[in-house]
């Protein structure tokens, strides 16, 4: 048997900052979490209680969005706005 501990990669009040800043729905912000964690769609699914195929729908709609056009790339985005938001604000991780 294998534990996986994850430790958070942001505050609950820097996703909530960071959600803000790129205009996300909470659901959005969610599936962007299990992005950063790596899991995969079915997963994200499981923990949002939705079916898969909405979690690829609303990837798709972030991958537009953004102007990206896949999960490394949107993560990527998403990091860079995050480095966008540490530097107007210093509560940000740096």
């Amino acid at each position: 048997m294998t534990v996986t501990v994850r430790h958070d990669i942001l505050s609950q009040e820097d996703w909530i900052a960071l959600r803000q800043h790129l205009g996300l729905s909470l659901r959005q912000s969610e599936i962007v979490k299990g992005l950063f964690y790596g899991d995969p769609h079915e997963e994200i699914a499981r923990k949002l209680a939705i079916q898969p195929h909405v979690v690829g729908e609303e990837m798709s709609r972030l991958y537009r969005e953004f102007g990206v056009s896949n999960r490394l790339e949107l993560i990527l985005h998403v990091l860079a706005s995050l480095r966008d938001c540490s530097e107007q604000d210093d509560h940000f991780v740096r």
